[in-house]
């Protein structure tokens, strides 16, 4: 009988761009401990808003599983509040779209339901772990966002200015564009891609790619720039390449590895996991494209080997994401014709660019 291959082996990347470091914890809770959150919201913005609930109103501290909040309260329902952000939701704070509160860096998403706006929370970063939430309450009024961010820029104005960031500034451990990734990591296991050199030969490109990403980002570089513009940039993991960009509506997937399996077993797929499973050819390389039964993801995997069945590929991912700043449960999440298509271009132009096949 004849022994099966082993798998190639590599070295496993690991990022190496310096990561920035975080403020002071303990000057960040003596800072927070020490602040009126009341204070934080402004009544003289309350009145020129809603004047006739104004009189109304009143602002009730309190903590909450240990944390300072306080909340404007008219007739006994909740308004608007202002609280010390668990750190466990930091992972969430890049959801949100960044604004500027006069000078003070904050993010903001928008509930939409059923067509309408149904609520608004403003996030101020005030360490890589920590911040102030603003949010308006189920009792309020107006929902809208411009409504929101005149309390959370009057409630800035009233912070530490060492304690705010201002609107370029460095609050998460996360690197250049890796702060447009889609990932609730918090980004030490992700740089910005370099510039490397794409050797030639399907098998060396492979093997190089499953060594360090950013021969696969090096790969697909010039043809995602091309095909989808220049706001998708770079970033690379252990094993993976991506292109983000700033508005979170889409994120590719790219990657050439001799890694992972062969392009066949994603065809077969027998698990049943995939729909629409299609074989297809890119300048003469066997493929296969699919998509995930939810119509948010689009799937390619290629062979520059000429077999399917050959260990190593060359993919292409593209996923529908929530748009930053936008809670919107109603929005489908299919792909559209156009990035479908768009992705058959890139992969067309990787595989003439990189893997010919001679005819």
């Amino acid at each position: 009988m004849d022994t099966p291959l082993s798998p190639p082996q590599f070295p496993k990347w690991q990022p190496k761009q310096p990561r920035p470091a975080d403020r002071d914890e303990q000057a960040v809770d003596a800072t927070l401990a020490a602040t009126d959150f009341c204070a934080l919201i402004d009544r003289v913005t309350y009145a020129l808003r809603q004047p006739l609930d104004a009189a109304l109103a009143t602002t009730r501290p309190e903590v909450k599983n240990g944390r300072k909040r306080c909340v404007l309260v008219r007739d006994d329902a909740e308004v608007l509040e202002v609280r010390d952000v668990d750190p466990a939701h930091t992972a969430l704070r890049n959801d949100g779209a960044v604004v500027d509160l006069g000078g003070v860096k904050a993010y903001q998403v928008e509930t939409r339901r059923e067509g309408g706006i149904g609520g608004c929370a403003i996030t101020v970063p005030v360490s890589f772990l920590r911040a102030i939430g603003f949010e308006i309450r189920s009792a309020s009024r107006g929902k809208d966002c411009g409504l929101l961010r005149d309390f959370a820029t009057a409630g800035a104005a009233k912070l530490p200015r060492d304690l705010v960031y201002p609107p370029d500034g460095q609050d998460s451990a996360r690197v250049g564009a890796c702060a447009d990734w889609v990932s609730n990591s918090k980004g030490e296991n992700c740089d910005p891609a370099v510039e490397a050199q794409v050797p030639a030969g399907a098998e060396v490109i492979l093997a190089a790619g499953a060594a360090d990403p950013n021969v696969e980002c090096a790969v697909f570089r010039d043809a995602v720039k091309k095909t989808f513009g220049p706001d998708f940039a770079p970033i690379v993991t252990p094993g993976s390449c991506y292109f983000v960009e700033p508005r979170h509506r889409l994120q590719i997937e790219a990657g050439a590895t001799a890694n992972g399996g062969a392009p066949g077993e994603w065809l077969a797929d027998p698990h049943g996991t995939f729909e629409d499973h299609r074989r297809i050819s890119f300048s003469g390389n066997p493929g296969a494209t699919l998509r995930n039964k939810g119509a948010g993801e689009f799937l390619m995997y290629v062979s520059p080997l000429g077999n399917l069945d050959s260990r190593g590929h060359v993919r292409l991912l593209l996923s529908t994401q929530r748009e930053r700043g936008i809670d919107d449960w109603d929005r489908s999440k299919g792909l559209s014709a156009v990035d479908v298509a768009k992705a058959h271009a890139v992969m067309e132009l990787v595989m003439a660019t990189h893997f010919r096949v001679a005819r």
